[in-house]
């Protein structure tokens, strides 16, 4: 147990989840701008798979989720071979708050995945560089592709989301 101001105690396993800095963040290096790159970023090159992945995200807004959602979108891309469990798991954290038992908590807060990944990501990186025996160890190499993939996918999704247009004009002979 650890004791916070007011002698209110908080257990280690406790944490209100990963804080966001630039929640309003919509633009990093990931940004997908056209429908080729988004659908190749998915591995999607056929315009019904890309139909059918535009209507079920039509409820969804990658800078407005809940990690319950994040979840939802989390399993159906990996069970659609889009992303591997290592992306899967990350989608699964979402903004990872746990209770004081280590139980995933505040399911249904809504935060913007695209910061949230991208911060993750760069904090990651930044860990690494200042810790290059951890960065060499066994994991750490994966871990770091699984984030990576992670902001690419998301900012696919977000590509997908806003995207406008019912049927993509994406040429499958690419």
């Amino acid at each position: 147990m650890l004791v916070i101001s007011g002698g209110q105690t908080l257990s280690a396993l406790a944490s209100p989840g990963y804080i966001i800095k630039n929640p309003e963040q919509m633009v990093n290096k990931f940004t997908i701008t056209e429908a080729e790159q988004a659908a190749d970023t998915l591995e999607l090159w056929h315009h019904e798979k890309i139909s059918e992945l535009k209507t079920f995200l039509k409820d969804y807004d990658m800078t407005s989720i809940s990690t319950s959602e994040l979840r939802i979108v989390g399993r159906r891309l990996f069970e659609s071979d889009v992303i591997n469990s290592r992306a899967l798991l990350m989608f699964s954290e979402g903004i990872k708050a746990l209770d004081d038992k280590g139980r995933q908590t505040n399911h249904d807060a809504k935060f913007n995945a695209i910061a949230l990944f991208n911060e993750r990501l760069e904090e990651q990186i930044d860990f690494f560089e200042k810790n290059p025996r951890i960065a060499r160890s066994d994991g750490a190499a994966d871990y770091l592709q699984g984030m990576v993939r992670t902001n690419h996918v998301i900012n696919a999704l977000a590509y997908f989301v806003k995207s406008s247009k019912s049927e993509l004009s994406i040429d499958e002979q690419a």
